[in-house]
């Protein structure tokens, strides 16, 4: 144990997937807002087996830094939203597309806060890290309605591929 310079004890923190909770279950993350609304689209996207995010490290005693492991299965999309913290993403395995790049595993990127932004898991799926400087934050989804219908008519079409792809997860 140590003492920062404000004369706090602190200690080493240990963490692993052992303890991972789902982001959903530690509240890290506020329920998202929507502009425009598509409420059915996101709850069939939400609901689906595409995606696993798992909270591995939380300071949120002190709204301290936080780290999340996400899998998301093949071709899986992300809607256009934005958090209300700065957030750093490495790609582990698979790929990500965004926009027009791929970023393959061993690569990453940097989303400032409030900016939107949306991705798609490569073929094989992906699994990111994703490393922030707050334990609380936020997220606004400004998808569009027909884009919404896109992202739906995928998790219809590949929901039973990716609930198969979850076993190995």
């Amino acid at each position: 144990m140590s003492t920062d310079t404000n004369g706090t004890k602190r200690s080493i923190d240990l963490y692993g997937p052992d303890e991972a909770r789902p982001l959903y279950e530690t509240g890290m993350m506020s329920m998202p807002t929507m502009e425009p609304a598509a409420d059915e689209q996101f709850m069939e996207w939400a609901m689906s087996s595409g995606h696993v995010v798992k909270t591995l490290f939380d300071q949120s005693e002190q709204n301290g830094m936080s780290l999340i492991w996400s899998w998301f299965g093949p071709g899986y999309a992300l809607p256009r939203h934005s958090h209300s913290a700065d957030c750093l993403y490495y790609v582990l395995k698979g790929e990500v597309i965004l926009g027009r790049r791929t970023i393959a595993a061993g690569g990453g990127f940097f989303v400032p806060e409030n900016a939107p932004y949306a991705y798609t898991a490569g073929a094989d799926g992906v699994e990111v890290l994703e490393f922030r400087n707050v334990s609380s934050f936020d997220m606004k989804i400004t998808e569009s309605v027909a884009r919404w219908e896109k992202i739906a008519s995928i998790v219809r079409e590949r929901n039973e591929g990716w609930k198969a792809a979850q076993a190995d997860v």
